[in-house]
């Protein structure tokens, strides 16, 4: 269904932090092997997380939602570790920058498919062609009524979009992409795919 058509997987349970202040970039900078200072809002940046011995701790993604305001998921079972590792080493440095583990709160589905462009705009005004909603974008925008931060990733090959949104209303999200032909997946066939 995924490869030919259309798949949907909730992936509620990858780590989601914010991570806001005027010294946010830069402290990111120093987390991460990568740079996010020179992140254009409004993209997306895949970032590995090291321990300070060099050990990869964590993988996931930072998007720049605003110049002050960056939005980072984590694994599955790593939110508190990170969150913990970004307080750290905040305090550390000084930095100007508020982390806030919102795991708990939101929800989040993977839209996949070669389907996926087309069921997403049946439920939403925003424009999600090609050209206005690129691979490594994020962007704010109602999905079935709902307020998402949809981020343009996938790890099944396939296109797709990872849908945020509260917790209180993922059912009735799911429900509606459900509505519109995609068939629920779980773990075992996304490490297939």
């Amino acid at each position: 269904a995924v490869h030919e058509h259309l798949g949907v997987i909730d992936v509620s349970t990858l780590g989601k932090i914010l991570v806001e202040g005027q010294g946010a970039a830069e402290l990111l900078d120093r987390l991460y092997p990568n740079r996010f200072s020179d992140l254009r809002v409004g993209r997306i940046r895949y970032g590995v997380l090291t321990t300070d011995g060099g050990r990869i701790m964590d993988d996931g993604t930072v998007a720049r939602l605003a110049d002050d305001l960056f939005y980072v998921t984590t694994t599955s079972t790593g939110s508190e570790g990170v969150c913990e590792w970004f307080e750290w080493w905040n305090a550390i440095w000084g930095y100007d920058a508020e982390i806030v583990n919102v795991t708990g709160a939101l929800a989040a589905v993977n839209l996949a498919g070669p389907a996926a462009r087309e069921a997403l705009s049946a439920v939403t005004d925003a424009d999600v062609s090609a050209d206005a909603f690129r691979y490594l974008d994020a962007k704010e925008l109602r999905v079935a009524g709902i307020p998402c931060l949809a981020l343009r990733i996938g790890f099944v090959g396939e296109l797709g979009y990872e849908l945020h949104c509260p917790a209180s209303v993922a059912v009735h999200l799911w429900d509606a992409l459900v509505g519109q032909g995609a068939v629920p997946f779980g773990l075992e066939p996304q490490r297939v795919l």
